[in-house]
């Protein structure tokens, strides 16, 4: 079981959940964390998800496969009740940030929801992820940088052309951030296509940002072609 602590991310882990999580590590591509095949090369780009496709983000960190133990860690987060999961996931990713990041972001945000799903009081498990996120790496979070413009789908619903369409056009990015030449770290719950962060990632590009990187908690592969 996972024990949180309030809202600093503490986190204890039983060694069942060590082992559960750890047993997650997998070999991926380095771009878009896909799990790559054994004979593929380390740190190869070169993966069926990212071949052939404008890939505007250039790095991708995945705690694991979107299965198993995290398939359901996941699940839970979505619910009203999986605030605090939420909190201790987004510490254990920051954690793995800290491990593995090459050059620290200028900025990190969240992928938006649009107004009307507030209202709906749907969660956001990628504005909770960056609250600790931001904490354990110590960059700011950039809150109100990418907005969502309108309601879009849900992308969980969809097939992989669908998927690209519906989040077309569907975010902007707000003035008043030095983004000129930033690099960008970009959060979420879940990595299915990469369509969602891909489009953000183009628009952060046109604005004038440099480097855009994406972590998640989970990738998943189930539409990947």
């Amino acid at each position: 079981m996972l024990a949180v602590e309030g809202r600093n991310d503490r986190i204890n882990l039983c060694d069942r959940c060590i082992r559960d999580l750890t047993e997650l590590n997998f070999r991926a591509c380095r771009r878009c964390a896909r799990p790559l095949h054994l004979a593929a090369k380390e740190g190869s780009e070169d993966c069926a998800n990212c071949r052939g496709k404008r890939v505007r983000f250039e790095r991708t960190y995945a705690i694991g496969v979107y299965a198993g133990v995290l398939r359901e860690v996941v699940l839970q987060m979505k619910r009203s009740t999986g605030e605090s999961l939420t909190l201790a996931m987004g510490s254990l990713l920051g954690s793995q940030l800290l491990r593995e990041i090459e050059v620290p972001p200028d900025y990190v945000v969240a992928v938006p929801s649009h107004w009307t799903r507030r209202l709906q009081r749907e969660v956001n498990c990628a504005e909770v992820l960056v609250e600790s996120v931001t904490r354990k790496i110590g960059v700011p979070a950039a809150t109100r940088l990418i907005r969502c413009r309108r309601n879009t789908r849900k992308q969980g619903t969809l097939l992989p052309d669908e998927r690209l369409a519906n989040v077309r056009g569907a975010y902007r990015v707000s003035t008043g951030y030095a983004i000129s030449g930033a690099k960008v770290l970009l959060v979420d719950d879940v990595m299915t296509t990469g369509a969602t962060a891909n489009e953000i990632a183009k628009i952060l590009r046109r604005a004038g940002v440099a480097t855009v990187e994406v972590a998640v908690v989970a990738r998943g592969i189930g539409f990947d072609r």
